[in-house]
């Protein structure tokens, strides 16, 4: 049997559908809540991103930091991107690529706390105290986030065998060239 053909004008009524679908969910329309997990289902897409709160954190961020500036929402959602290439290895496991997002994250953070606490000259003695509290606090999120990823890094790093250092150092070292033995400073000659 064949597949009925479907329009450009199909696909943009789907759309439009499924963004109506979403509104009345958002919402909290429970009528949709069966046509909402048949879209979902449909659509991974859909749930990863829209259920992703550490993105929707990191949007909440950009939002605050930049205000209207759309020129600076822009530059840092590129930054950010740009640091999760730099921080993600090809190799990266999911645990990894967890602890990459909290790391940017927390640099934004603490970036933006860094930001205020420097542009709030003439601020009260209780708003200054304030501002350094969070922004250490920040800091304090970022280094442990990125000791984390350090950590757990080094953990999933094999362990070098004797075999592939002697090989990293060129091989038998000169003694053992020789035929002997290499024991405390000393070339003891072989049988």
């Amino acid at each position: 049997m064949n597949p009925i053909p479907t329009t450009e004008a199909d696909g943009r009524d789907d759309q439009e559908e499924l963004v109506r679908l979403l509104k009345r969910a958002e919402q909290g329309d429970r009528t949709v809540l069966p046509q909402l997990r048949r879209a979902l289902d449909a659509d991974a897409d859909i749930w990863r991103h829209y259920g992703d709160l550490a993105l929707q954190a990191e949007a909440s961020l950009v939002q605050l930091a930049a205000g209207p500036n759309l020129l600076m929402a822009e530059s840092l959602l590129r930054k950010l991107h740009a640091m999760k290439d730099d921080l993600t290895t090809e190799s990266a496991s999911p645990l990894e690529g967890l602890l990459v997002q909290r790391v940017t994250t927390t640099w934004l953070q603490t970036a933006y706390f860094d930001a205020v606490a420097a542009q709030a000259t003439g601020a009260s003695e209780a708003r200054s105290r304030l501002l350094l509290q969070q922004q250490d606090a920040a800091h304090r999120r970022h280094l442990a986030a990125l000791k984390t990823l350090a950590t757990v890094r080094k953990l999933l790093t094999p362990a070098v065998s004797p075999v592939q250092i002697a090989s990293r150092l060129g091989g038998p070292g000169p003694a053992a060239r020789r035929g002997g033995v290499a024991v405390a400073g000393t070339v003891m000659a072989g049988n």
